[in-house]
């Protein structure tokens, strides 16, 4: 964790020099991204991870899928960190995987009703990672899950996986588009992937309530890849 905390933050500064092109479907608008951030922000203060995958990852989002149901829409973007570094005579290798979803955007307000975040371990198809409380980068076949819901007053409530399983079934990405820092290059690679995930949540601090989420995508959703390799 201690090493690949200190990759992304080498690597978050030049997070914005994408130079890839700009999307021209499913793409998200300012205000609705900036509502999700915010409410992942706050909903994972204390995180060691989040904050530095935010300030790397956030900006290469700019699409997300949406996925009608009966009642709402729920907009879903598919993230991958493939990590394979060398810190002195220390190699770092990390590879994850995670969705992310929302549903609820209140333009007004620039509010989000409810996101939805998932993260498990591995890179490539198949993938089946057991959910839970807690889990590390290191840990194979692992991952959590959290549900958040903002209130009308910008209130976040929040849930964290006890049980559930995310599943990728499918990846496809175009060529990737490098930047150099140093002995570090990012490269981003936009696609599509597949798969499934399911979790219950249990309410955080005292777990008196449960939340359940659960989103089926196999004709693909938008994805994003970082790749990191290099020294530092």
């Amino acid at each position: 964790m201690k090493h690949l905390a200190v990759a992304l933050v080498a690597l978050a500064a030049i997070a914005c020099s994408d130079s890839g092109s700009a999307p021209n479907t499913d793409t998200i608008s300012v205000d609705e991204k900036a509502a999700v951030q915010a409410v992942l922000t706050k909903g994972l203060a204390g995180d060691t991870l989040y904050p530095i995958l935010s300030a790397l990852v956030f900006p290469f989002i700019e699409q997300a899928t949406p996925q009608a149901s009966a009642s709402d829409t729920t907009k879903l973007v598919g993230i991958q960190l493939d990590v394979n570094a060398t810190q002195d005579t220390t190699h770092v290798t990390s590879q994850l995987t995670a969705i992310l979803a929302w549903r609820g955007f209140r333009p007004a307000t620039k509010t989000v009703d409810s996101v939805f975040f998932v993260i498990g371990t591995g890179l490539t198809a198949p993938i089946n990672d057991s959910l839970r409380e807690v889990f590390s980068p290191d840990s194979a076949g692992a991952g959590t899950g959290f549900v958040f819901h903002q209130g009308a007053d910008s209130v976040i409530t929040k849930w964290t996986a006890r049980t559930g399983a995310l599943q990728l079934a499918s990846q496809s990405y175009g060529g990737g588009s490098a930047t150099t820092a140093g002995t570090l290059t990012l490269t981003v690679f936009r696609g599509t992937m597949s798969g499934q995930y399911h979790l219950t949540a249990k309410l955080v601090p005292d777990s008196s309530t449960t939340a359940t989420s659960a989103e089926t995508y196999t004709s693909g959703i938008h994805a994003v890849k970082l790749q990191i390799n290099g020294t530092f």
